[in-house]
């Protein structure tokens, strides 16, 4: 008798499942190896920051990130395990919504597809393992994916001549609302959504459902603390926004160079094997189901809608290659019936590649290809013992840097929430210090060379150089640091 027919019998595993399954965990170990290995990014440090000083909102981004980082560090204190364990509890969400669009695509046969799903996901060097820094994308990506997944449930189920379940609408607009408080590009989920309503026929009389504006409503209502925010500080967060997609305030023309530059780091970093013969495959693919023709459209209209707007940014404005990580989100659930073989294979082989490359480069050493900031991450723990050891020589009050990411990495190496930055751009540290109650105290000050090293020395009325700190990984030279006693800080005019 065939084994898969006796009941409670798993089929075995055939040879191309274990070989997903292989290249599965080879991708997660490289994730725990950073986790856990990898010293905290420029950026990671800084929301960890946002974390140990809890607001209702933040000038950078939402505050979702920073109040899951504040509970992380409040449960478990400061560690890097604390600091990522958020981006491996929506790993687990992500690959839990893979499991249930498998179960719906492949029927008794889901297995190969839910592998396939997970292994193109982990494989992609930006959606698979840059979701392990503990950044905003790594949530937002799991939001998004939750939200579109109940939003493409309700939708089937309506196109199917149902009414469609109320709980699988609410749940939409709620993670919908979540991933709203978690950054802003999640309104290009929701400008999706309303174009598949209004592109496919069957859904179009949703509009005249009051169900659909009760969720509109709940969405709504999970962005009052960032409106409340930004009323109350003159709607800073959203200018600081607009300024960085539209730094001149028009387009004075085509710049193909920059579009083209965007499109290349694009597809370079999400995999040029996931956007072509993978994604393309999806799109051109006829659908089987209510299930997978609704999320074919909900993923293309998602693609276009946050492809096309950066696309018509960059024209005028450099495009950071992370932005548009959103873009191909909803592709991933179907990516697993959609890959072919060759595709597939061609796509694990350049995870391997790139995800190895980041790992050594975030843990080990440094590989050259990578932007100058990131060797900033190295020496964290030499540079915070250099700063108590001087604060306690001199007897410093204050500890500061010239620079809002190093002020970061540094509170995190010492766990002292209280290190500051004096820097002429605004940031968060502008929220949170208040000069007036450290008039007349003394401070040491750690400089990097690479950003502005005057503005700070502003603020006091004397300042001496204590010594130069060169960061080394393998006698190769990283960033070379000054350490400074600055005597008397005022406030800058």
């Amino acid at each position: 008798m065939d084994r898969a027919a006796v009941v409670g019998t798993p089929e075995p595993l055939r040879f191309g499942e274990k070989v997903l399954i292989a290249a599965a965990m080879y991708f997660i170990a490289l994730k725990l190896v950073f986790a856990l290995g990898g010293p905290p990014l420029s950026d990671e440090a800084y929301y960890w920051m946002w974390g140990r000083h809890i607001e209702l909102s933040y000038y950078d981004h939402p505050p979702l990130q920073a109040w899951l980082q504040g509970l992380s560090h409040l449960l478990f204190g400061t560690s890097l395990f604390a600091l990522r364990l958020p981006t491996f509890a929506a790993l687990a969400a992500v690959l839990l919504i893979f499991y249930l669009a498998a179960r719906r695509l492949g029927g008794a046969g889901w297995r190969p597809v839910f592998l396939g799903s997970a292994v193109v996901f982990l494989a992609s060097p930006l959606l698979g393992f840059l979701s392990t820094v503990a950044t905003h994308d790594y949530l937002l990506v799991a939001l998004v994916m939750g939200s579109g997944y109940c939003f493409i449930r309700f939708f089937s189920d309506v196109e199917g001549g149902a009414r469609g379940r109320q709980s699988d609408l609410f749940a939409a607009a709620t993670l919908l609302g979540l991933a709203g408080l978690t950054k802003y590009t999640a309104l290009f989920l929701a400008l999706a959504v309303m174009g598949t309503m209004l592109w496919r026929p069957r859904l179009r009389p949703l509009w005249r459902r009051w169900e659909l504006y009760a969720a509109a409503l709940v969405t709504l209502a999970l962005q009052l603390p960032v409106l409340i925010w930004n009323a109350q500080e003159n709607f800073a967060s959203l200018l600081y926004q607009g300024s960085k997609l539209d730094g001149s305030g028009r387009l004075a023309g085509i710049d193909l160079g920059g579009m083209a530059s965007f499109l290349l780091q694009m597809a370079a970093v999400v995999s040029p094997f996931l956007l072509v013969p993978i994604a393309l495959r999806l799109f051109l693919a006829r659908a089987e189901s209510d299930f997978a023709s609704v999320g074919k459209t909900l993923a293309i209209w998602l693609f276009w809608s946050a492809t096309l707007t950066f696309l018509y940014v960059s024209n005028f404005s450099y495009v950071l290659w992370w932005w548009n990580a959103i873009a191909l989100v909803l592709v991933l659930p179907f990516a697993g019936r959609r890959a072919g073989p060759i595709a597939l294979g061609l796509h694990v082989a350049w995870g391997v590649l790139i995800n190895t490359f980041f790992m050594i480069s975030f843990t080990i050493m440094p590989l050259g290809l990578l932007r100058a900031e990131t060797d900033l991450s190295y020496g964290q723990g030499e540079l915070a013992a250099m700063v108590r050891n001087a604060q306690l020589a001199h007897g410093a009050q204050l500890i500061v840097a010239n620079r809002f990411q190093t002020a970061s990495q540094l509170a995190f190496a010492l766990d002292d929430p209280n290190v500051t930055a004096i820097a002429p751009s605004r940031d968060a540290f502008d929220d949170w210090f208040d000069p007036t109650a450290h008039l007349g105290e003394d401070a040491i000050v750690l400089v990097v060379r690479w950003d502005d090293t005057e503005y700070w020395k502003r603020h006091f009325t004397s300042i001496q150089l204590l010594e130069e700190h060169t960061v080394q990984r393998f006698d190769r030279t990283l960033a070379t640091y000054e350490l400074w006693l600055a005597k008397g800080f005022t406030p800058s005019p």
